[in-house]
């Protein structure tokens, strides 16, 4: 159910899908230069300083050889779908600024629930070697952008710190077909959402032809767009409607739902005949959810990385929500999935 042709689908959905995700990121001053962050020594020091738990009881990896010339990583934030970005936005600038690229262990160890065989060394492998060089901090994701970044930045003698929650699509559509390889999924969870694909179809007792990937955030998302936006969540007409425009578009399709409420979803979803609430039937974990959205053939999702990502690992079509107010989000691709 995975496409191996997704370049183009990747070029027309990212930019689409994050520019509406980023709207809840705060503004603050755009970079600032310090030579010493926190009384940093060491590389292993830096690590601490950008992880949100105590990463200091891992056993850091063989001390491996000091970087000649300046580094790149970021500040670890978020849940899985940030953490990915995160992730995302050091594997490329490395590209686009010739810099050595190294995440944190807690970003590391966050990623390894879900995909095998990640290119980028932990800073633990550089940890015993002293800082040396001048630290470029962009201390908001907000107003990143990368021709203002590529302006102030003073070239490779100069490391790069990049802030938590950033999320650089423009980045990414260079190296489209590169970072989905990047992020391959670990096979154990690709058989599990097979299995959970495959339990779907028999529960529905009905021919299926399509899957259609929902992703429905609710639980911090209620609490967060009331006091952000004086306003609620949505509600289910945005999947029904949603629903609707894949119906048309598609002959037999299947609605797999993942989320953080399956109650919810259940209580208001659970009457249509092509419709599988995973939460009901299956124990889960971020990672396979995820799995469970790239599975699937296209995808419906209301707003946050995590269906971002999902979206974006499982190409095809894409109906999210704008939590700006222009409501429902279509984006199309020619390409089939």
């Amino acid at each position: 159910m995975f496409s191996n042709n997704r370049n183009l689908l990747f070029k027309g959905i990212v930019l689409a899908l994050c520019i509406i995700s980023c709207v809840h990121l705060f503004l603050f001053p755009l970079f600032e230069t310090n030579t010493t962050p926190n009384v940093i020594r060491t590389y292993l020091d830096l690590e601490q300083s950008l992880c949100l738990n105590d990463i200091r009881k891992k056993k850091p990896l063989k001390p491996g050889k000091c970087p000649e010339n300046g580094i790149i990583t970021v500040e670890q934030g978020g849940r899985l779908g940030n953490q990915i970005w995160e992730y995302a936005a050091v594997w490329a600038l490395a590209r686009e600024t010739g810099l050595e690229p190294y995440i944190p262990r807690c970003i590391k160890l966050k990623l390894d629930s879900m995909f095998d065989k990640l290119s980028v060394p932990t800073l633990d492998e550089i940890g015993h070697c002293l800082v040396q060089k001048e630290f470029f901090i962009i201390p908001s994701a907000s107003q990143f952008t990368i021709d203002s970044f590529l302006e102030a930045w003073n070239f490779t003698n100069q490391s790069v710190i990049l802030p938590r929650y950033i999320m650089q699509p423009t980045l990414l559509l260079n190296w489209g077909q590169d970072i989905i390889h990047e992020f391959s999924i670990k096979k154990s969870l690709v058989e599990k959402s097979q299995k959970i694909l495959h339990a779907a179809v028999k529960y529905v007792k009905t021919p299926v032809e399509t899957f259609i990937g929902v992703h429905v955030r609710r639980t911090d998302y209620i609490s967060y767009v009331k006091r952000k936006y004086n306003s609620t969540t949505v509600d289910k007409t945005f999947f029904q409607s949603a629903m609707k425009l894949y119906e048309k578009k598609f002959s037999n399709p299947i609605f797999i739902f993942v989320s953080d409420d399956s109650k919810w979803c259940w209580d208001n979803f659970h009457y249509k005949k092509n419709a599988y609430i995973t939460g009901k039937h299956h124990s889960s974990s971020p990672a396979l959810d995820m799995t469970i959205l790239a599975s699937c053939n296209h995808t419906i999702y209301d707003y946050g990385t995590f269906g971002m990502w999902g979206a974006i690992l499982a190409g095809g079509n894409t109906v999210h929500y704008s939590i700006s107010g222009k409501g429902p989000v279509i984006q199309d691709t020619a390409l089939k999935n």
